[in-house]
């Protein structure tokens, strides 16, 4: 059974240290998102990533949803003190999202796939989301060795990762390494 993050170290996931590695900007510009559409954030845990997509979506919507209570209220707190409004928080379970059939227009997994008991599920239950012409970026640790980062064993290396979406009914677009650590694979529905 794969490993959680635990919300008691949350606070890990809004470093110093991690927004030197995965810078936001350069993320954002490597994805085909738009200002007015609306993504989920899976997996939001405490708003690493929910807020900078609030501040680029000025005239769409996301949806932060996770499986952990403390982490939704976390990233409550830092989308309220960003003074941001178009976040909608919701909780879900591993296998169910709280999201309507081809609800939105892109979705984003970052770092979590590999926590998920089972990627195929969770990815098939993202496709539902996604509207047909929509987008899919999946964040995730190359199968390394590192100080960080979930153990080796649960890693997702990016060729077994672009299998997978694949077989979730996605069509991947690119691949492309972060840093030295984690990767980006981008696919459409």
């Amino acid at each position: 059974m794969p490993v959680k993050f635990d919300p008691k170290n949350k606070d890990v996931l809004l470093s110093a240290e991690r927004r030197r590695t995965l810078d936001m900007y350069r993320l954002l510009s490597l994805i085909p998102i738009v200002p007015h559409q609306s993504v989920v954030d899976i997996g939001c845990g405490p708003g690493f990533f929910t807020v900078p997509l609030a501040k680029y979506l000025w005239g769409g919507k996301v949806y932060a949803v996770d499986v952990q209570q403390e982490m939704l209220d976390a990233a409550k707190k830092a989308v309220e003190s960003e003074r941001l409004s178009n976040v909608e928080f919701l909780k879900s379970t591993e296998r169910r999202l709280p999201l309507e059939k081809e609800s939105v227009d892109g979705a984003l997994l970052a770092f979590v796939l590999q926590e998920a008991d089972s990627h195929t599920s969770l990815l098939k239950e993202t496709r539902r989301s996604v509207r047909s012409s929509g987008w899919l970026a999946i964040l995730e640790w190359h199968r390394k060795e590192s100080d960080s980062g979930p153990p080796l064993e649960q890693r997702i290396e990016d060729d077994e990762m672009a299998e997978l979406v694949t077989d979730a009914g996605f069509r991947v677009v690119s691949k492309r390494d972060l840093n030295e650590m984690q990767y980006l694979v981008l696919a459409s529905r």
